[in-house]
């Protein structure tokens, strides 16, 4: 709950700001489309930096709602210059991944850049709609603010709870 607080505190901040020197940078759910409650799945995200003033991004926040359990993640990405390292992950507390800089460089997605980041996650709750909220941070170049944040809606879709009785039913 503390990590939601977080964010929606972030995200109040970041739309009293105004201009963003991180403009048109965002990141979007690739897969899955919809999930099922209780089924574990790996989400995986495309996080663009659209800077337009060499800012670079620093790390990446992904919050699943309370109750979610991150299992692992991974980042990836095509490599963009040679030697550029990749990320390292960790999750500090509950349903929060963070993929961060790790040779405390200025940041390791230029501006007009891609890249693919997933975490294995199990989902839970019992809404129907659920908002991952997230946040990329910049090197602190250009303009201030310095990061830009938003949220994703992901459909959970009904399980059929019949579905044991009517195997059993042909069995009989």
């Amino acid at each position: 709950m503390r990590n939601l607080l977080i964010v929606v505190l972030v995200l109040a901040l970041a739309a009293a700001a105004g201009a963003r020197s991180l403009e048109g940078s965002y990141v979007e759910l690739l897969a899955p489309g919809a999930v099922a409650l209780g089924e574990t799945y790996t989400f995986e995200f495309g996080v663009y930096n659209g800077s337009q003033d060499a800012e670079w991004v620093t790390d990446v926040l992904i919050t699943f709602p309370d109750g979610y359990v991150i299992n692992e993640g991974s980042m990836s990405y095509v490599e963009l210059a040679t030697g550029r390292p990749s990320w390292d992950m960790y999750v500090p507390d509950g349903p929060t991944a963070i993929w961060e800089d790790n040779d405390g460089g200025y940041g390791e997605i230029y501006g007009d850049e891609y890249c693919y980041i997933s975490v294995e996650a199990t989902v839970a709750g019992t809404d129907w709609q659920i908002p991952i909220y997230w946040c990329i941070n910049g090197d602190i170049w250009g303009d201030p603010p310095h990061e830009v944040c938003g949220c994703i809606d992901l459909q959970i879709t009904a399980v059929e709870e019949d579905t044991w009785t009517g195997i059993k039913a042909l069995f009989k």
